[in-house]
């Protein structure tokens, strides 16, 4: 058995010497970059009025509780029934006062075969209205200079 002084490695177990110049590891070859395509998200928010109503104010209640929480999106769909257009005047108007800040584009899908295609027209006629009120209503309220 080998005599050890404190502060010496164990016999046997010494540390492998490390160079003192650092070697780089290899590089890859340099080319063009590589450019990886990004993928477009949206967010999409859907809107769900096909249920049995009957009476407007059922529609409009529902409308208020589906939108109540919802954010920002770039599209919102709004799948109504016909119960709902049935028994709701001004739904387009409706729809646009939810989403005339919040949504870049609205779709309004309706049953195949109805004659309430009306509805979108409303919606976006209600929209532009709602903006242009908006913006000057913004206009009045900021400070001159």
């Amino acid at each position: 058995m080998t005599e050890r002084r404190p502060g010496e490695w164990p016999a046997g177990l010494r540390p492998v010497p490390v160079s003192s110049a650092a070697e780089e590891p290899p590089q890859p070859p340099q080319g063009p970059p590589v450019e990886v395509p990004i993928p477009k998200v949206r967010l999409v928010v859907t809107v769900d009025l096909t249920g049995p109503y009957s009476t407007g104010r059922e529609v409009t209640a529902d409308l208020y509780e589906q939108t109540r929480y919802s954010t920002d999106c770039h599209t919102a769909i709004v799948r109504v029934g016909e119960d709902a257009l049935r028994v709701t005047v001004g739904l387009g108007s409706a729809i646009a006062s939810r989403f005339f800040l919040a949504a870049r584009e609205v779709e309004i899908h309706v049953p195949a075969g109805t004659r309430w295609a009306y509805v979108a027209t409303e919606a976006q006629q209600s929209m532009r209205r709602y903006a242009a009120d908006h913006a000057q209503m913004l206009s009045r309220t900021r400070t001159p200079g």
